[in-house]
């Protein structure tokens, strides 16, 4: 081995070279940044070291994953560290606070997996496509890897084991964040490829949840409270999600415009929704008890914003309680899905809207096959005064006449395209049914 400053014409360089012989081939350059001989020669013999290392590779693949670092030029990130990189890297919308959480406890779940199968594994460019395809199919067939629980609120502390498998969405669930984790960071960590992504995902063969039934929404009207009517008032005439039922802001309501304009917990989007009669009616009613209020439905805000849960289990108890079965046992689950809740009321909105007024086909072919970026343009000009019109065509869904619905339908449609309908609904922003519609019959 030796090391040199080569003659310039202004003397010698400012950096030492190396230049030294390997299985037959002289290896020349310059040792950057060296300016002292003693530095130079550790330079030297590291590379000399790789080139040896390199040697001994086999074939272009062992050349890649064994060098992959010094190819890519990635950076050293510690799986423990990956989930809160992968936040501060730019997303299409911001996620909520909720979703967050969920997503963390996702990627945790992949962190225990890997700590406990492969504790020699601490950086996100160790891990392969074969880590991925293992923690993917044991998922499939255990469920979470880490199924112990701690909860806690306040001074009460709850431990518990979950049983049970996954449904093939939340395998889903889990295999989408894990992998957008990775496709935010695996470039920067040094990995050719998202190890993640070209494992196939399951069919999404998920139980729907159910319209309410004409009778049944003639109950809950009968039977309701003071507490559990006005999410059904509000729910049932806006399609509004739980969370943006119980959080509705007086400043989101234009009584004297019949609009309200919210943007949503769950997909951040903002959305205009006219009101029709029976809501303005409870509206009004309700601004003389709480419009002083930030809030519509201060109490409901108030639980929901504490413990969302507990509204879920009001509503519950309630249907149950006056005969609606709210949930059913299904193939390889061990804990019953729910079928009859708040989030019910978005698929019951959905279908009226579609047997009042709106071809069932459109519904379906407006729901199913549209892009969100398409919904998001319409959104933006939709005209809120076509929407009321088609609105209008809809009954007051919790005083029905006692008739039979059923006759309304021109075009029923059949339980496939139902179940299908109601897949479909929690894909796009409620509104998009109405905006769409106006597009198509201007096409027409």
């Amino acid at each position: 081995m030796s090391v040199k400053k080569r003659p310039t014409s202004k003397g010698e360089s400012e950096f030492y070279h190396y230049k030294f012989m390997s299985t037959g081939k002289y290896y020349t350059g310059v040792c950057k940044g060296c300016t002292k001989k003693k530095d130079a020669l550790i330079y030297e013999q590291d590379v000399k070291d790789k080139v040896i290392e390199l040697s001994k590779q086999k074939n272009v693949k062992a050349l890649i994953e064994n060098f992959k670092q010094e190819l890519t030029g990635g950076n050293k990130i510690l799986l423990v560290d990956t989930f809160e990189l992968s936040l501060k890297k730019p997303s299409k919308r911001q996620p909520s606070e909720q979703l967050i959480k969920a997503k963390s406890s996702y990627w945790r779940d992949f962190i225990d997996y890997m700590s406990d199968h492969y504790p020699d594994i601490e950086k996100l460019s160790d891990v392969q496509k074969c880590h991925a395809e293992e923690y993917i199919q044991y998922i499939r067939k255990n469920g979470r890897f880490n199924k112990q629980v701690n909860y806690k609120k306040g001074s009460n502390k709850t431990d518990y084991i979950r049983a049970g498998n996954l449904s093939n969405k939340s395998c889903n669930t889990f295999h989408q964040t894990i992998s957008e984790v990775f496709e935010k960071l695996y470039r920067d960590a040094g990995l050719l490829e998202n190890p993640f992504a070209t494992i196939p995902k399951l069919n999404n063969e998920s139980e729907s949840r159910e319209a309410f039934t004409e009778e049944e929404l003639r109950l809950i009207a009968e039977k309701a409270d003071d507490f559990i009517k006005p999410i059904f008032t509000i729910g049932i005439a806006t399609a509004l999600r739980e969370g943006d039922i119980c959080t509705l802001k007086w400043k989101e309501v234009d009584l004297s415009h019949d609009l309200i304009i919210r943007q949503m917990l769950k997909t951040r989007r903002t959305v205009e929704i006219p009101i029709l009669p029976p809501l303005k009616a409870f509206l009004i009613e309700q601004h003389s008890k709480t419009g002083n209020e930030i809030y519509v439905l201060p109490e409901h805000a108030t639980m929901y914003l504490e413990n969302q849960t507990g509204i879920s289990w009001r509503v519950k108890k309630f249907l149950e309680s006056i005969g609606i079965v709210t949930s059913k046992k299904v193939p390889r689950r061990t804990r019953a899905i729910s079928i009859k809740d708040v989030h019910s009321l978005r698929h019951t909105f959905c279908y009226y809207a579609g047997v009042y007024g709106i071809p069932f086909l459109i519904v379906k072919n407006i729901v199913g096959h549209v892009s969100p970026q398409m919904t998001e343009l319409y959104q933006r000009h939709a005209d809120n005064r076509m929407k009321r019109e088609k609105l209008m065509q809809m009954p007051d869904l919790m005083s029905l006449p006692q008739t039979n619905i059923k006759e309304a339908l021109q075009e029923p449609p059949t339980e496939p395209e139902r179940i299908q309908l109601h897949q479909l609904i929690d894909q796009v922003p409620i509104g998009a049914v109405q905006e769409l519609l106006k597009h198509l019959q201007s096409k027409q």
